[in-house]
């Protein structure tokens, strides 16, 4: 019986004609773009090519994007490159409680470095609230840091909103939008980020790249120097068939998004629904309608999700217990925390995301299996005395 993977929000299977797109650049394609030769001018062509169709994603100009290694370059990038541009009369930098920690771990640095830090609250569903932003935003404050959506409960921000508010207050916004580019239209409003990270490898695209998106006129200090590429914000020859992957994985995205998006959805409505019904004390979480298609989160009860997840593999099912950079070190969630959730009942935190590995019949199957495994787990564990 073939393996049903339900992990799309850590990463998706390469496209195959992305996969197409790629092959000659590992090949015979191998100029670097930065020579003045034809090799190269053919490079940087292919490189210019993939940048435009990453900014139609995001309905920006495409001399705003710059490419990167990762997400996680890129976000360290939009927070470490705008206090290093402040100078040393350092300021405020805001990130809501729930952010990656590719957004947490930077600002802990920067805070080291004399930068005042400020973690916003969010309620129990993962909102947070523009109200409360407009209250923290004081004199000196360079960024606000906030994820379009969740990884590990799925929520989707107001981020039009809080785009205003900072904005009334001449605060530029950073989004990492790696959960939503290639699942939610960019909207082309004039309240959007003026930096925003997306990774390919999220949207059926290559990992080993990533993207920044830089608003005209928003400084920032580099982080790798050494060279002129991207703008001078990041030296180093290009990684030309990440980068050729990324755009064709952007233009992908934005032709079959609506397809994609309905069929993930109603998989995770399905598996919900059938989960709901087989398996008593379910607690779902993140918010109900506000969150990303094809993304169920919830906490099981009396279990404990490693052991979960351990026998899902075993039974040939592909899932997830939170975000995957925190996973193995097994520390307790910090999201799950800032939604006020109980620690015992968070100990059981599942999640299943779907997407085009899925077919017809995979929610069904995942959830007969669970609810076998909950059933075994709760015969097993103490926490199901508790």
């Amino acid at each position: 019986m073939e393996r049903i993977y339900l992990d799309h929000a850590s990463t998706t299977p390469l496209h195959p004609e992305v996969l197409r797109a790629m092959l000659p650049f590992l090949g015979e394609c191998y100029g670097n773009p930065s020579s003045p030769n034809s090799r190269g001018a053919a490079a940087r062509e292919a490189v210019e090519e993939a940048r435009g169709a990453v900014a139609s994603l995001l309905r920006a100009p495409a001399e705003e994007i710059v490419f990167t290694g990762s997400a996680s370059e890129a976000n360290n990038l939009a927070l470490k490159g705008i206090a290093l541009a402040a100078g040393p009369r350092g300021g405020r930098l805001l990130a809501a409680a729930t952010e990656h920690i590719s957004v947490l771990h930077p600002l802990r640095t920067l805070q080291r470095q004399g930068f005042e830090i400020a973690l916003l609250p969010v309620d129990r569903q993962g909102l947070l609230d523009p109200g409360d932003l407009r209250e923290a935003l004081r004199p000196r404050a360079l960024l606000v840091s906030v994820a379009h959506a969740s990884g590990e409960i799925g929520t989707v921000q107001p981020l039009a909103e809080i785009c205003r508010v900072a904005h009334e207050n001449g605060v530029p916004v950073h989004a990492d939008a790696t959960l939503t580019a290639g699942a939610i239209p960019w909207t082309g409003a004039p309240d959007q980020p003026d930096l925003v990270t997306l990774a390919p490898h999220l949207f059926y695209g290559p990992q080993g790249v990533g993207a920044l998106r830089v608003r005209c006129g928003t400084r920032l200090a580099p982080l790798v120097e050494g060279g002129t590429q991207e703008g001078g914000l990041r030296a180093g020859t290009e990684p030309v068939a990440a980068i050729v992957g990324c755009g064709a994985a952007a233009r992908l995205a934005a032709a079959g998004m609506d397809g994609w998006t309905a069929r993930a959805a109603a998989r995770a409505g399905r598996l919900r629904m059938i989960l709901q019904r087989r398996i008593e004390e379910v607690v779902l979480t993140g918010h109900p309608a506000r969150r990303v298609p094809g993304h169920l989160s919830l906490c099981v009860r009396g279990i404990d999700a490693e052991a979960a997840l351990s026998a899902l593999d075993a039974e040939g099912i592909d899932a997830a217990g939170g975000s995957p950079c925190t996973t193995a070190v097994r520390k307790p969630s910090h999201v799950l925390e800032a939604i006020g959730l109980d620690p015992l009942l968070a100990r059981g935190a599942l999640m299943f995301t779907f997407g085009e590995a899925n077919r017809d019949g995979d929610a069904e199957r995942a959830g007969e299996a669970l609810a076998g495994v909950v059933e075994r787990l709760r015969r097993l564990s103490p926490l199901a005395l508790r």
